[in-house]
This record gives C-alpha cells, structure tokens and sequence, in this order.
C-alpha cells in the first residue's frame, strides 16, 4: 500500500477528528461547539487584525516574535487568529456560561443522524476557518477568497479539498446556521 502523506489527507483526518468528536460530545455539545466556532472565528479575527495594526506600528514587538520563530507580520497574524480562535472555541464550549437544550430527534437513529449532519457541518465550519485565517483572507475586511496569500499558496496548489473550503468559505460559514435554524423551526413545529 502506497501511502503518501498530502494536505488533502491532513483535512481528511482532521475532518475526521471532528466529527469523531461530535459523536462523544453528543447533540447539545455540538451545537455548542458550533456556536462557539461562530463567536471564535469573528473574534479572533478581530484579534487578528489588531495584532496587524499594532505590528505594523512597533517594529520591537518583531524583534519580541523573532524569539519564537515568527519573522513575518503575516505569520505574527496567522498565529494570533488560529491561536486565539482555538482557544474561544474551548474557553466557550467548556466553560460557556450558555446552554443549548435541543431534543432534535424522536428515535435514537433520527437523533444519531441529525448529530451527524452537525458533526459534519461543524467540521467543514472549523476546517474552513482554519484554513481561510492562514490563506490570509479576513471575514471583518472582507479582501475576498481570490486572494490568497504567497505562504498559502503551495498548500492551496496542492490540495484540492484546501481549494474547495477556501474558495467557498461563506458556504462552510453560513450553512450550520442554515440548517439550524431550519431543523429547529421543523422541530418546534412538530411541538404545536
């Protein structure tokens, strides 16, 4: 077996982390996680964006960054946004003072499918995030998926799923949203 390690198979497998993932947390935990990704990616590109300003005005924080590695404003900037939306989207589904309370599901197999659908709309959320926050494109400045930047760019040539989650990021961002919102107005419904 001819087994080559490509970006296309690193998604996979962390795709696959996920929605594994939303199986052990179940419904609720997953549609927490889901919020929480939400509230993460606009936050930690916010956080993001600051950090660029503040780089792009000190050249002593550079020389701080070059102590870890980090030589290029943009990486400084890459890594405060992943960085900081790993950590909101743990910091929220853990320790979140939210609740989600949603009985989708009258039999256990409807329950394991709709938690399903979600494990794997949050995964394409999450995944598609990451990778929109290293390409360089910013959901609050809005510079468009067709500018993906010079480090992004070999990983984005050779992965065909990078691509696809790059170039259709508002499709990944909106639609857990979507679907939720229509799933529970189906839910709610079948409750009157």
């Amino acid at each position: 077996m001819d087994l080559r390690l490509s970006w296309d198979l690193f998604i996979l497998v962390f795709f696959g982390i996920i929605v594994a993932y939303s199986f052990i947390i179940g419904q609720n935990g997953n549609l927490k996680v889901i919020i929480a990704t939400y509230i993460g990616a606009l936050c930690a590109d916010g956080i993001g964006n600051l950090v660029g300003s503040v780089l792009t005005k000190s050249g002593n924080v550079m020389k701080l960054l070059s102590l870890f590695h980090v030589n290029d404003p943009e990486q400084a900037i890459v890594l405060a946004k992943v960085i900081a939306f790993i950590s909101i989207i743990v910091l929220l589904s853990v320790r979140g003072a939210y609740e989600v309370d949603a009985d989708m599901g009258s039999t256990m197999g409807t329950r394991m499918m709709v938690n399903l659908m979600f494990g794997v709309l949050n995964a394409f959320l999450i995944v598609s995030i990451v990778l929109v926050f290293i390409s360089g494109i910013s959901f609050i400045v809005g510079n468009g998926a067709s500018t993906v930047s010079p480090a992004f760019q070999d990983i984005y040539n050779q992965s065909g799923l990078a691509q696809v989650l790059v170039n259709h990021y508002s499709v990944w961002f909106v639609l857990p949203a979507v679907i939720f919102a229509g799933v529970s107005l189906k839910a709610t419904a079948g409750e009157n």
